[in-house]
């Protein structure tokens, strides 16, 4: 109890626990000379019998029982690596002589918490939970998002985090202590990470093309004017007029009219507006006295017409005496004309060619990624200092901005106010089950990737309890920081707060970049607000290539292990090529795609299995004796009916009503080619499909009759102890 997976008690059992005692059968070594085992080099053990075990522990001396003969190897740099090879009832042990390589761990638990933290606060705690909130309630909308996150969300988050700490690998290695026949589960991953990257690395581009063009000395979605601007542009702060003067081509007369009524006083402009209204009519030649009724009417109402009338109303008004396009504000032509120029584009249909300044954003953003990644932990623990701090720092800096401008009350208040009549509403408790689980981020690997370096008896309980409160209560201040400046933008054009939302990316990219440029010093706020965007972005992409390179380097740590430096190089740079799509002048159009059909739907069904093969196929009583072995204490009885009941059904509900309503999920701005329809679900089947694939691929190759083949497929392989103190064959080196 409380022994580090991977050391050897005196009696000689590879681990404890449930495991039980594995007694060693004859042992000898032959050192080798060149750092290599006598196997070849070969990543996979040799042995039909898929032995394995826990890597990663301290040293103490190796056991032996009265029939073996241990060799102590008394090498002070004595490697960990070790081959198994079989022949009948012998097994010989090979042991290489070389540096000593182990896991790395974090330099400081510090770091542990803000890359987990970074991971799962990212640009969807700004643009989605806000969105979500207020349509689904407001203030009540916490009710079922409190109780999905207790239930379910917070479970898969510890079953992560305590996997990832135990066995001290990746997404593929570790589903050999576990059922091996799921590995297929750790391939899906990596494929789904890999679409994460294609895609969101290219939002993340967007961020960094607006964070320079904020350096200058006017926002240059201020104003129109500007050669990406088209003729209905109009600034929010003079929508009326703009409005209004949009209209002279259709309406001359009408327009001089309404102007000079803004101006002069009421009386004269009621008559001017009946003059005009009237046009040539015989109403006021022939019938004098209504003429003369209808100017008094309106020289007594029409000031209070006027201020009340509000944009949205002035807007109709000129759209239906003009039959004209609707107006867009400079911040929108600026996001869709300026930085994606999608009208170059049709749809998926025709993408058009790479958009260079975009292309080059991008790439700026995966050399980021790559010296963040290619030591490791070493260079990911001191790049997640600024990543995950600096969000939190710009939050507090927008929230005591945005509290202060007029109208914040208004918005901050719609936010919150409780609408408890949705709760009777199925899908509030959907959205909240989606919500928590795509804000926490299980399943993508990266937890297990993460915890993976820890140290075998962290508290990793106490993690998953603090760092999942973290990103919630994050979420919550985001909305504070985005309504407060909805209310503000609401005030300003005179509209209602559903006007002026969006979700999404145009949340961040659209109405919050037009708030800032009415505000004083607007050059600074844009900076620091795409700063906060990119530090999100980043944190949360760390992660999810992380995972896959993680899985990667166990499991093949010869071949990609020792080379991680040139591997994620490659890996980068081929991502990089698969994702120049994303950056044509469509690219917008394969970027919502990607987030439907890439990891949105599958991600659900490959949690789903994963929750199913540790908690019923590995059994939660085993999985509960591993965290009992690192923390020396059982989990509580909640946690254990949750593992088994609560949080399979929690997963299999969200991806019942996912598939379901995929349809809402690719949005209505843009209506999908057939084509494209099909092309998804064969994008989505990609990852999904490595499960059964590997299942019947794993039964084919074991070796026996059809019963031992189903017992070697599902049954956890053996803990074997090496010759080298404290450590346990994983198949791996760590």
């Amino acid at each position: 109890m409380g022994t580090e997976p991977g050391t050897t008690n005196s009696s000689g059992s590879g681990g404890s626990g449930s495991r039980g005692a594995k007694k060693r059968d004859s042992w000898h070594t032959a050192p080798g000379t060149n750092g290599t085992s006598g196997d070849g080099g070969r990543d996979e053990p040799p042995d039909s019998s898929d032995t394995a075990g826990l890597a990663g522990a301290g040293p103490k001396e190796p056991a032996s029982n009265g029939n073996s003969a241990t060799t102590k190897t008394t090498h002070p740099a004595a490697t960990e690596t070790a081959q198994i090879l079989q022949s009948g009832k012998e097994r010989n042990l090979v042991v290489a002589l070389t540096g000593e390589r182990r896991r790395e761990t974090w330099s400081q638990k510090a770091e542990f918490l803000l890359a987990v933290i970074g991971f799962a606060v990212d640009l969807g705690n700004v643009w989605r939970f806000p969105y979500i909130c207020y349509q689904n309630g407001g203030g009540a909308f916490l009710i079922p998002y409190c109780i999905m996150l207790l239930f379910g969300g917070l479970p898969l988050f510890y079953m992560e985090l305590a996997l990832g700490q135990f066995h001290r690998c990746g997404c593929l290695s570790i589903w050999k202590r576990i059922c091996p026949a799921l590995k297929g589960v750790g391939y899906a991953i990596c494929l789904i990470d890999i679409y994460m990257g294609m895609y969101y690395n290219t939002i993340i581009g967007w961020a960094v093309y607006y964070l320079f063009a904020s350096f200058s000395s006017e926002l240059p979605w201020t104003k129109c004017g500007n050669p990406w601007n088209t003729e209905n542009c109009s600034p929010v702060t003079g929508r009326v007029n703009a409005t209004i003067v949009s209209t002279t081509t259709a309406v001359p007369t009408m327009t001089t009219t309404l102007m000079s009524s803004m101006t002069t006083n009421a009386a004269s402009a009621g008559v001017t507006l009946v003059a005009s209204a009237l046009g040539n009519s015989t109403m006021a030649t022939t019938h004098p006295n209504y003429y003369q009724h209808e100017q008094h009417l309106l020289s007594s109402t029409l000031p209070t017409m006027l201020s009340n009338l509000t944009t949205s109303t002035m807007a109709t008004v000129a759209g239906v005496v003009s039959n004209g396009p609707a107006l867009s504000s400079p911040a929108r032509e600026f996001f869709e004309r300026q930085v994606l120029e999608q009208y170059k584009s049709n749809g998926l249909d025709f993408m058009g060619p790479v958009k260079p300044s975009l292309a080059l954003c991008v790439f700026g953003v995966f050399v980021l990624v790559y010296f963040s990644l290619w030591k490791g932990v070493r260079s990911a623990g001191k790049v997640v200092w600024v990543t995950a701090l600096a969000p939190y720092v710009v939050l507090l800096i927008l929230l005591a901005r945005g509290v202060t401008l007029p109208g914040a009350a208004e918005g901050i208040r719609y936010y919150l106010t409780p609408q408890w009549d949705k709760l009777n509403n199925s899908r509030v408790w959907i959205d909240a089950a989606s919500q928590i689980f795509f804000s926490l981020g299980p399943g993508f690997g990266t937890l297990l990737a993460l915890s993976s370096y820890n140290k075998f008896n962290n508290n990793c309980y106490r993690d998953a309890l603090l760092t999942s409160s973290i990103n919630c209560l994050t979420s919550f201040l985001a909305g504070f920081v985005i309504f407060s400046v909805l209310g503000y933008m609401a005030q300003v054009q005179n509209k209602s707060i559903e006007e002026v939302g969006l979700e999404g990316p145009g949340l961040v990219f659209i109405v919050y970049p037009e708030a800032i440029a009415m505000m004083k010093g607007s050059v600074f706020w844009s900076i620091i607000f795409f700063l906060m965007l990119i530090t999100l972005g980043l944190d949360s992409t760390f992660g999810g290539l992380e995972a896959m390179i993680t899985a990667l380097c166990d499991e093949y740590p010869r071949t990609i292990g020792r080379r991680r430096e040139l591997f994620v190089l490659i890996l980068l740079g081929l991502i990089y090529i698969c994702a120049l799509p994303t950056m044509t002048y469509g690219g917008v159009y394969l970027v919502n795609f990607l987030n439907v059909y890439g990891p949105g739907l599958a991600i659900l069904f490959v949690v789903f299995v994963e929750a199913a093969g540790v908690f019923w196929f590995y059994g939660v009583e085993n999985f509960s004796a591993d965290i009992e072995q690192m923390l020396g204490k059982k989990p509580s009885l909640f946690w254990r009916i949750c593992w088994k009941y609560i949080s399979p059904t929690f997963l299999f509900c969200i991806l019942i009503f996912s598939l379901l309503g995929y349809e809402e999920m690719l949005g209505e701005e843009y209506e999908y080619p057939e084509w494209s329809v099909a092309a998804g679900w064969a994008l989505t089947l990609s990852s999904v499909l490595c499960i059964p694939t590997y299942v019947i691929y794993k039964f084919l190759k074991s070796p026996g009759n059809c019963e031992d083949r189903l017992r070697r497929t599902f049954k956890p392989e053996p803990l074997i102890p090496t010759a080298i103190p404290g450590q346990l064959y994983t198949g791996t080196a760590v």
